[in-house]
């Protein structure tokens, strides 16, 4: 396959955890916004975080020469026990796809009252189309669509803080039950992402131009992604009464603006659930066998994933993606560890 620089390798980093919770603001709101202006410290940690975690797993991948789930996580070096953490992290990326289907509906039912059984199937069908075009077609298709994707979300944050509302409510409003204070909240977040990267950052370090560019998209995407959850904060602060109460506070705010950039602003969005959702099902994917069976395996669970998605985005979103980042702290931790280890064999 062609291979990879480091822009198109940053695309890939943005396109991966840009998806319906965070280019819609539900996600900036939940983790940072929602402490006022202590969630800006919150953003920094994430950012700093996912800087080093992207450079460790990338330097694994590298010293490993794979993209395997299990070998880019496991610190242990034991056949058996290297394949436990790829299962577990296969098991979040297939929750993670039933969150993207569910945005889907949500998105779509929000914005023009149709069906979410439409939405969420639509969003199912082109990640089944997509995955199954393996990690050829998702590089492709993030090439050209997340720097549109990103730029239409930096445009929506200077509108919205350059129409400067006035605040419709209080501003002091309460957080998570599962995530009670920025730190946590924070933590809490970078170790959810982690869950989510590893099939991409992997695949994304091997098949680079060379090290260098593997390297470069290791520091830029994550700053990109660091750099809009500040400015996306300052907007969704502008008058956070209002944005407490929508699931997908950015869409109702370009309504604001202007009915038109709400609907160009809501292709968009959708786009993005989609971009997420493939890049997370690929990942589950790559820990199913190579037999002949596997399309009916894909197609058959994205399937599942959206009647699974039924339950409602705003559910999975404030339990499910907390939950997920409290067990991904023994994943951080086995990264860590596996970084140090491949450090010190290296060195050796």
């Amino acid at each position: 396959m062609k291979k990879l620089n480091w822009i198109e390798i940053t695309a890939l980093y943005i396109g991966t955890i840009m998806g319906a919770g965070f280019a819609s603001g539900r996600e900036c709101w939940q983790f940072f916004a929602v402490f006022g202006n202590d969630g800006y410290y919150g953003a920094i940690v994430f950012t700093v975080g996912l800087v080093a975690l992207s450079f460790m797993m990338t330097y694994i991948a590298n010293s490993k020469q794979t993209a395997d789930l299990g070998k880019l996580v496991s610190p242990f070096g034991d056949p058996r026990l290297d394949n436990i953490p790829g299962i577990i992290l296969a098991a979040f990326f297939y929750m993670d796809v039933i969150v993207m289907t569910a945005a889907g509906g949500s998105l779509l039912f929000q914005q023009f009252l149709i069906s979410k059984y439409i939405g969420g199937l639509l969003i199912a069908v082109l990640i089944i189309v997509t995955v199954l075009g393996d990690f050829e077609r998702i590089s492709s298709v993030f090439r050209f669509l997340i720097p549109v994707l990103f730029a239409a979300a930096v445009m929506m944050i200077v509108l919205i803080i350059r129409a400067d509302y006035s605040q419709s409510g209080g501003t002091k409003f309460e957080p998570g039950e599962i995530t009670p204070t920025w730190m946590i909240s924070s933590i809490v977040f970078l170790s959810y992402n982690a869950l989510a990267t590893p099939a991409i950052i992997g695949n994304a370090a091997i098949n680079a131009k060379d090290r260098k560019n593997a390297y470069i998209g290791a520091l830029v995407g994550p700053l990109c992604l660091g750099g809009l959850i500040i400015a996306l904060m300052r907007a969704l602060m502008t008058d956070m009464a209002f944005t407490a109460r929508f699931d997908l506070p950015l869409l109702e705010y370009s309504m604001r603006i202007s009915p038109v950039l709400n609907v160009i602003y809501a292709i968009l969005l959708f786009c993005s659930i989609y971009s997420t959702g493939s890049s997370l099902y690929f990942g589950f994917t790559t820990k199913l066998p190579n037999v002949s069976w596997k399309k009916y395996v894909v197609i058959g669970g994205a399937l599942l994933g959206f009647a699974l998605g039924l339950t409602g985005f705003k559910t999975l979103v404030e339990y499910l993606y907390p939950m997920q980042g409290y067990i991904g702290l023994a994943i951080l931790l086995m990264i860590v560890l596996n970084f140090f280890n491949e450090l010190r064999k290296n060195k050796n």
